[in-house]
């Protein structure tokens, strides 16, 4: 069998494995007997369970994303608040410049939370014909 082994360097592979696979098992109070496997109690001690516990301290991109998170909700109620100050034809030129500046879902949404379906036709109306220009001046679309 040693010159199997020797030939062939999976079957080295998979015997190192097993014999890892084995000793995790044994440090985790699993013994396989037969066919079946027997799973020991384990002693549950502080150390086993600070181990296991996942850390409370949200991650430097956690931290980022709940800073961005608050920063856009203040953006989006002082964009609201500007655009009821402004009549149809303002808001649509501000939303315009919103979609540009900010994407066309922030724009939507400040649009939508407005509750007026005219808005939403004219802001749609209005960026289909600049988007479309825009589109055209970067040779990404050719004019019709």
């Amino acid at each position: 069998m040693s010159e199997i082994n020797n030939e062939n360097p999976n079957i080295q592979e998979i015997e190192k494995l097993e014999k890892e696979l084995s000793k995790k098992k044994a440090a985790l109070g699993i013994e396989a007997e037969g066919s079946g496997i027997e799973i020991k109690e384990a002693e549950i001690t502080k150390e086993n369970i600070q181990e296991q516990s996942l850390p409370t301290v949200p991650s430097s991109t956690q931290a980022q994303t709940i800073v961005a998170d608050k920063e856009d909700k203040k953006n989006f109620k002082k964009d609201i608040e500007e655009l009821k100050n402004l009549d149809t034809a303002g808001q649509v030129k501000k939303l315009a410049v919103l979609a540009f500046e900010k994407g066309i879902s922030h724009s939507i949404k400040v649009a939508r939370s407005l509750n007026d379906a005219y808005l939403l036709d004219e802001l749609h109306d209005r960026l289909i014909g600049e988007l479309h220009e825009e589109l055209v001046k970067k040779g990404k679309l050719k004019d019709i």
